[in-house]
């Protein structure tokens, strides 16, 4: 079997073989869905958003506020 030396090598070092590590977090996409992200902004986080969106989340906001 060879032996790589990794102080060598300039690039970055991936491991192939086996499965992923468990110990890695949880990318946020796959926790949360759009509706959530949404619902965590505030009124000006919001504004900076694509205008479809951002208009859906304000009615929403407007319907249940009164």
């Amino acid at each position: 079997m060879t032996h790589l030396n990794l102080t060598d090598s300039a690039g970055p070092c991936f491991i192939t073989h086996g499965p992923p590590s468990n110990d890695l977090p949880i990318p946020p996409h796959q926790t949360m869905n759009l509706r959530q992200i949404l619902a965590g902004f505030t009124d000006d986080e919001l504004a900076r958003w694509p205008a479809d969106l951002a208009h859906a989340e304000q009615e929403k906001r407007r319907k249940a506020g009164g």
